[in-house]
């Protein structure tokens, strides 16, 4: 153990002292966590020493594909995970598209490990609504005139509105289109214009006009960067981004490592690793397909029968008619830059824009109070795939979430705000948890002073404690917090 902490005191030192990045890959003799190891006993305190090491050398370790293990016993009991590249931070910034697999081991013990750059074609990136948008000079007034010029869809309410979100979506991909050619002009221009008054000054001709033109100048230039930077923050998922923390590189940075570290590469498909795009998502769509009775677009029906425990009152207050002021409550009840479904809208689009579309968002949500049905075609989803261990490569290794769009979070925030007024007459009161004004500490406490009870009392007692695992609890939160 001293010989291994004082090779990574000398591995650091040397890396600290090198300008320049680093691939550090091979044989390390140590796992980092124990799904590492198999059939062998797990060293905690060598996994903290090597963990550590990593983090204070500022190294990342890829992504290994194929085999789960790179070392095997010749008797095949014990297998561990030895070999790995190791790679700085600003490495894995810049090539966000290396990956790592493992090669068959033939008469070896160990796996060969390959380190390469590949990029595969998984489609069109789909739209979303950035936010960075509404600070361009024109840009609100443009959707609202494109709005109301839209020709809908006369079939229904709902599907009206989700033909103006479609339709809104191919006009804004345009005038994106179009502001990205003029502002890569006006930077343009601008550092020009910018370069011609430096030297100006720098030889001695500056006047206070050409100062005060050149304080212009910077200024335009930085309010161009502010906006970009909001473009990288949305897209990075910096939740802690302040006004004024304006580090493009930053967040360009976070793009391409998270690109790197929660794409998937490939899977192991019968024993055999492949990367190909098409028998990756063919065989996530065999795995996953039976999970689902119907496809995600496919009609979904209110059918609530009213638990027996509540009174007139109640149902009326349930069934009542849905208003414009419930529906925005539900709006801004809504976190504005959550994960948004097909339609590519966050509920930021919705605030900001509401005095245009709030008629149409009333009409469908009306419409699904009235009818109890959302259209085919409205309830579109996008299944995401949450690694549930480091290193996933098998299928049964992700686990599938729905990015749904956003009139079905309105309509489930509407019916959420609803149960909450009458949810403490439907659930028992011995339940603790998730109800307003319990506690779920308070179920250890009653049991506690039941057992001190039977203990004085000397009574008999059987205590049953069932364990329900729930579908969050064996995924990975670091990538469930950052998709």
């Amino acid at each position: 153990m001293k010989e291994k902490l004082m090779l990574w005191d000398y591995l650091n030192h040397v890396i600290q002292s090198w300008n320049g990045d680093v691939v550090i890959m091979g044989d390390f003799n140590e796992v980092r966590m124990k799904s590492d190891r198999f059939g062998s006993v797990f060293n905690a305190h060598g996994a903290m020493a090597f963990n550590s090491f990593i983090t204070n050398a500022g190294l990342e370790e890829i992504p290994l594909g194929g085999s789960s293990y790179t070392w095997c016993h010749k008797s095949a009991t014990k297998m561990s995970k030895l070999d790995r590249f190791l790679v700085s931070e600003n490495l894995l910034i810049s090539c966000p598209n290396i990956t790592a697999i493992t090669l068959d081991r033939y008469l070896s013990d160990h796996r060969p490990i390959l380190l390469r750059e590949s990029r595969f074609d998984y489609g069109p990136i789909p739209f979303r609504f950035y936010h960075h948008w509404i600070e361009v000079d024109g840009f609100s007034s443009f959707v609202a005139r494109t709005w109301s010029d839209l020709p809908g869809n006369n079939s229904n309410d709902m599907c009206n509105l989700m033909s103006k979100l479609k339709s809104l979506k191919v006009k804004i991909r345009e005038w994106n289109k179009h502001h990205q050619n003029v502002t890569k002009a006006s930077i343009s221009r601008l550092k020009e214009d910018l370069k011609s008054l430096d030297m100006e000054i720098d030889i001695g001709k500056g006047t206070t006009d050409m100062n005060s033109k050149r304080a212009e100048l910077i200024i335009s230039i930085q309010e161009i960067d502010k906006i970009h930077s909001m473009e990288l923050a949305q897209k990075a998922k910096i939740n802690w981004c302040i006004e004024g923390d304006e580090n493009s590189h930053f967040f360009h940075g976070m793009i391409n490592k998270r690109r790197s570290q929660m794409s998937i590469r490939g899977i192991m498909i019968d024993g055999f690793w492949t990367e190909d795009p098409c028998k990756v998502k063919c065989a996530f769509y065999d795995h996953f397909s039976s999970r689902f009775t119907k496809p995600v677009s496919h009609r979904a029906t209110l059918n609530f029968q009213f638990p027996k425990t509540l009174n007139l009152d109640q149902r009326s207050d349930l069934e009542r008619e849905v208003t414009k002021d419930e529906i925005k409550k539900a709006v801004w009840d809504c976190g504005t830059d959550k994960s948004p479904g097909p339609d590519g809208y966050t509920f930021g689009f919705f605030r900001s824009f509401w005095n245009s579309i709030e008629e149409d968002v009333f009409k469908a949500v009306k419409f699904f109070f009235n009818s109890g049905d959302i259209p085919s075609g409205c309830n579109s989803s996008f299944i995401v795939l949450i690694p549930k261990i480091p290193d996933a490569n098998l299928v049964k290794d992700f686990r599938p979430i729905s990015l749904i769009g956003s009139i079905y979070k309105i309509i489930a925030k509407i019916l959420a705000n609803r149960l909450v007024g009458v949810v403490g007459d439907i659930i028992n009161e011995v339940q603790s948890a998730f109800i307003a004004d319990r506690q779920i500490l308070d179920g250890p406490f009653i049991l506690n002073e039941m057992l001190q009870w039977c203990k004085l009392k000397r009574k008999q007692s059987l205590i049953f404690k069932v364990d329900f695992e729930k579908a969050f609890d064996s995924i990975r939160w670091t990538s469930l917090m950052t998709s």
